[in-house]
């Protein structure tokens, strides 16, 4: 085997590991919900996952296509899906299996208010051109780890897609990063599973300046409470927060005992959690 083709060689449970980040996912929006109903955020990211997929279908029939023009088509399916209609102006794409998957489905959970209040647009949104400059919230670290799920591409391809999807509906460059930093974190994850953790320092390590400067208070005050909370809703803190709870999670090597460390991190109830996951 060539060193060429060692580089790309994936874990024998590798694909055990990405149902676990897709569980991980919607356990995760149950329990931050209180309940099982589908919710946007996942949502977007399940049809922007599919819209790479789109793309590899494309580069397959030797068709070479955008990714993040085809990411925001499905986003766009997305938009109808939620909304019933596509939004004025805009192109409308055909529909795929996903659509047919959700259709009927009831009325989805309320997710990231910036996703589609960016999203109601007839122009695509990226990183040279953001619709929304300032939007940093935390609904782009979803859709990153779902980009983390695309295996044998190297690690500037996955940052680069999780940064794309994260420009359609957030312009803020902290997000961009965030969402970068978070693919290549999850991406560690399934392919060394907890022999990555060592490496999370480095990968998230570019954000620290940023978020320390952010949270320097203004002329020696403390920053009010409502701006403190604000600040951690950013895709930054976001990302700072996951990484520690996960990270204090897999110290565990027993599931059970991963499991109960993470929510007892969160200040939650892993009970609590399993009766609204299922």
């Amino acid at each position: 085997m060539s060193e060429s083709t060692d580089q790309y060689a994936l874990p024998a449970d590798y694909s055990d590991r990405v149902f676990g980040v897709l569980l991980a996912a919607a356990d995760g929006a149950a329990h931050a919900r209180d309940g099982a109903d589908p919710g946007e955020t996942e949502t977007l990211a399940l049809y922007l996952l599919d819209g790479l997929l789109e793309a590899l279908e494309w580069a397959n029939e030797g068709v070479s296509s955008d990714e993040a023009a085809c990411m925001w088509l499905a986003a766009l399916r997305w938009y109808k899906l939620v909304n019933k209609s596509f939004p004025a102006g805009a192109p409308e794409p055909q529909p795929r299996w996903i659509d047919e998957a959700f259709d009927g489905a009831p009325d989805f959970a309320p997710g990231d208010s910036q996703n589609l209040l960016a999203l109601d647009n007839a122009d695509m949104a990226s990183v040279g051109r953001p619709l929304f400059p300032q939007a940093d919230t935390t609904g782009v670290l979803t859709r990153a780890a779902f980009m983390a799920l695309l295996p044998r591409v190297d690690e500037a391809t996955t940052a680069k897609l999780a940064t794309d999807a994260a420009a359609l509906t957030h312009g803020s460059p902290g997000a961009h990063r965030a969402a970068a930093a978070a693919a290549l974190v999850v991406r560690a994850a399934l392919e060394s599973g907890t022999g990555s953790v060592g490496r999370w320092a480095a990968l998230v390590k570019e954000f620290e300046p940023e978020m320390t400067e952010a949270r320097e208070p203004d002329q020696g005050h403390e920053a009010p409470e409502s701006e403190a909370a604000e600040r951690d809703m950013t895709a930054g803190a976001g990302l700072f927060r996951a990484v520690t709870l996960v990270t204090n999670a897999l110290a565990h090597t027993e599931p059970k005992a991963a499991y109960d460390a993470l929510f007892e991190a969160s200040g939650s109830s892993p009970s609590a959690s399993k009766s609204a996951a299922y």
